[in-house]
Formats: structure tokens, C-alpha cells, sequence
């Protein structure tokens, strides 16, 4: 978590460099609608997302969100069994868990950067469903009869038995999907010296709910809530729009 928020600050920064300092002659685009992609570190994983923003009036848009996130359990930690040619695993995981999210919401841009100097500050609510994906984790090891096996996770199997992970489409036949409910609120950095290119630096609060546990671990502290925090770069375009100009002199041209 210590290296989340660390990271958090840093890309901040990053942000402020690029968004210094010149006098901005390109004229501005207003009433637009965005696409735009993610790349995110969660507070329990990473993830990417694809959004939709069009256009409710110069300072809202409506919403059309699309995420794809790996899950791990906090107590996740790589190990090496004891044999010469074994391979880091987590000793312990039963699955490997990505969750998919499809959610609407609303944005409202406080602050409208005018000039390259700028930054423009939103803030932004979504709501929708979640699924959660678990493929179970086979495992190499050695058996009773000294041969090499792929088997799925036991209690009773000691760690120096293990190898290593079995390749990872073994098992892909047996996924199973929980659904669940979603909620995402945050506020995005755009720092962009293109009108007609969307930056940013994003950061918010998720929270991902299941009628059941998520087995991640063969442990009891598996959960079925999924409070998290995330920062992202957020990167896209502006696919449609009215420049400011044409909309005062009620001529306005769709970009």
C-alpha cells in the first residue's frame, strides 16, 4: 500500500511537469464526447478500463464505463519449493481471479483548464454490475511415487512437494463466474497540451460486492467485499465537439 500511494504522488507530479508553463493559441472544444482507456494499479491488483463520456452540457457528461481487473488476496506471497528446478508460486492460492465490470454514471468538470498551464479537475460517480472469474491453479509437484503430477491445491500437501505452477489453461474448462454489484466515485487530473486529446491522472475509490466469498486463498479470510482504491493514466480522444467560437456565433461545426 506504502508503494500505491507513493506511486500515487509521483504520477501527480508528472502531471503538473507536463501542464506548465505555455500560452495555449488552439482554440478550445466544448459540449464534447470522449473515448478514452485506462491503465490502473489497484490497491489489490491492476487493471484496464474503456470509457465513454458523452456530452450532457459544457460541464457534465453521461458515463458508459467498461473495467477488467485482476484480484489478489493480500496475504499473497511468492515462494520457492525446494528443488533445484522449481518456480515461484503462491503457496496456498486456489484461484486466479479477474473480475469484469460494466457501469453508468456521471461526470461534472469543475475546473476548466484554459490555457497549456492548466489542468482541468473532474469529478466523476458510476454505478453497475461486476462478475467475478475464477479459474482454478493446478500445481506441479512431486508424488508418492517420485513422478511429476498436476494437481489442484491440498492443505495437506507440504510446499516442498510443489515445483511449480502448471501451465495456466489447465483448468480453463472449469471457471466459474460469481456476479455481483459495483460502485466507483473519483476525480481525474486532464493535463493535456491537445484540446483534442484527452491525459490524465485519475484516482478513486471502488467497491465490488458478491452474494458469496471470492476463494482466492485456501484460507478462512477470503472475502465476499471488495473495498479498493486505484490511481490510473487515463489516455483517449475527443470524438466529437463544438468549438467555443462557433457556438457564440451560433454556427457550430461537429468535429
Amino acid at each position: 500500500m506504502k508503494n500505491f500511494w507513493l506511486l500515487f504522488f509521483f504520477m501527480m507530479q508528472v502531471a503538473r511537469s507536463f501542464a506548465q508553463g505555455e500560452i495555449d493559441d488552439e482554440r478550445k472544444i466544448y459540449f464534447r464526447n470522449e473515448k478514452t482507456f485506462e491503465f490502473k494499479l489497484n490497491s489489490n491488483g491492476w487493471g484496464l478500463n474503456y470509457r465513454f463520456a458523452k456530452r450532457i452540457d459544457a460541464a457534465k457528461k453521461f458515463m458508459y464505463d467498461g473495467d477488467m481487473n485482476i484480484m489478489k488476496h493480500p496475504k499473497e506471497t511468492k515462494q520457492y519449493g525446494l528443488y533445484s528446478n522449481s518456480t515461484r508460486f503462491v503457496y496456498g492460492k486456489l484461484n486466479y481471479v479477474v473480475n469484469f465490470r460494466t457501469s453508468i454514471g456521471r461526470q461534472r468538470e469543475f475546473f476548466r483548464k484554459f490555457d497549456r498551464g492548466g489542468v482541468a479537475i473532474r469529478v466523476f460517480g458510476l454505478v453497475g454490475a461486476t462478475v467475478a472469474a475464477l479459474k482454478p491453479i493446478y500445481y506441479q509437484v512431486i508424488n508418492a511415487a517420485g513422478e511429476t503430477d498436476e494437481i489442484k491445491f491440498d492443505l495437506n500437501l507440504p510446499n516442498f512437494y510443489i515445483i511449480g505452477l502448471a501451465p495456466v489453461y489447465k483448468g480453463i474448462s472449469e471457471i466459474k463466474f460469481v456476479p455481483g454489484a459495483f460502485a466507483k466515485v473519483g476525480a481525474s487530473f486532464e493535463f493535456s497540451k491537445k484540446d483534442n486529446k484527452v491525459r490524465a491522472i485519475e484516482a478513486g475509490f471502488c467497491f465490488d460486492a458478491y452474494p458469496k466469498k471470492i476463494e482466492i486463498m485456501a484460507t478462512e479470510d477470503n472475502y465476499a467485499f471488495f473495498p479498493t482504491v486505484y490511481v490510473s493514466f487515463r489516455f483517449g480522444r475527443v470524438v466529437s465537439g463544438y468549438h467555443l467560437k462557433e457556438v457564440d456565433e451560433g454556427t457550430p461545426i461537429v468535429e
